[in-house]
């Protein structure tokens, strides 16, 4: 398969500090790939730096082909990038449904079409029974569910996770891992960070693993497990052996 996303020595730099340093990937179109490594790493730069939220110091990023680096975040949304963020804020004063029917608006302006997306993708997420209680009352998990929902309301064909699984319990993670398999299934490629090994390992199909700002390892979950630098960096030693 063709990559659908493409960095080409990515750096940012924040004064001294450099928080991404010199990474290359590709990410297969119609793939799922996890994007790993401890906190402070890089992952969530990276991430900002692909959504448009953050500008490289140096690199490239392409997606579909076009280079898309300093493009702005919106302008990457209408062209089929939608991420989700690790802390999550629902929009205030509204209800679920119309927090995901924003979303929906992104790819059509009927009304009625955006609505019955937006419940479709809700009952997807186990959210269904929820559609019209106030957003800001749901609990964590429900508001990770609802971060979800919003972003696929969009219409995306890349779509990036940032921890989405963190706070699940394991029924509710695996419901959602469901709900991301159905999608990678009607064609849209995932990025997601996640730390939950169970997760990685159950889903993607790459494993891109960053540690200091920098690309230590990439290849398939069996494999990224038993590499050396990643155990020590980030898995420890009871990874293997518990």
């Amino acid at each position: 398969m063709s990559a659908i996303l493409q960095l080409k020595g990515v750096t940012r730099r924040y004064s001294g500090l450099v928080a991404v340093s010199d990474v290359s990937f590709d990410i297969e179109q119609g793939s799922i790939t996890a994007l790993i490594g401890p906190n402070g790493a890089g992952k969530t730069t990276t991430f900002g730096m692909i959504a448009g939220a953050i500008s490289p110091s140096a690199g490239s990023i392409h997606y579909e082909g076009v280079r898309i680096d300093g493009v702005a975040p919106e302008r990457l949304c209408a062209m089929g990038i939608a991420r989700t963020f690790q802390i999550v804020r629902p929009l205030q004063g509204m209800s679920v449904i119309d927090n995901v029917m924003i979303g929906a608006l992104n790819r059509t302006s009927n009304l009625k079409i955006a609505r019955s997306n937006a419940l479709d993708l809700l009952d997807r997420v186990g959210l269904g029974t929820k559609a019209f209680e106030m957003a800001s009352n749901l609990t964590l998990p429900d508001r990770k569910l609802l971060e979800t929902a919003k972003a696929l309301a969009t219409g995306p064909k890349l779509l990036m996770l940032d921890e989405v699984m963190a706070g699940l319990r394991p029924a509710e993670a695996d419901r959602v891992m469901d709900v991301l398999s159905a999608v990678r299934a009607e064609g849209v490629t995932i990025l997601l960070i996640e730390h939950v090994m169970r997760v990685v390992m159950a889903i993607a199909q790459h494993v891109i693993v960053l540690n200091h700002g920098e690309l230590i390892a990439r290849g398939t979950p069996s494999a990224i497990v038993t590499h050396p630098r990643v155990i020590e960096s980030y898995l420890g030693t009871k990874a293997i052996h518990p």
